[in-house]
């Protein structure tokens, strides 16, 4: 397995940074439209705001999937390349 390792075209931190620079997008845009944490977790069909409160803060391992971004993109009416500037 150790083979492998060598092969892998990203480093860990890298791959980090870009998750963090989606969940900040998405953060600056919806501050943008002045709409809450609570209201666009509803909107993409969250339960509740943590899930999407951690994954926009990047805490204890949550992340946005690409249905998340659809979701979001579309309830914030941005095309969802803006998440990825």
């Amino acid at each position: 397995m150790s083979i492998f390792k060598n092969l892998c075209v990203v480093e860990d931190d890298e791959v980090q940074e870009f998750i963090q620079r989606v969940a900040a997008n998405v953060k600056r845009i919806r501050q943008e439209k002045g709409i809450t944490q609570l209201a666009l977790a509803l909107m993409i069909g969250q339960k509740s705001a943590a899930f999407y409160a951690n994954a926009e803060n990047s805490a204890k391992d949550r992340r946005f999937n690409l249905e998340h971004l659809y979701k979001i993109a579309k309830a914030l009416d941005v095309d969802v390349i803006e998440f990825l500037k």
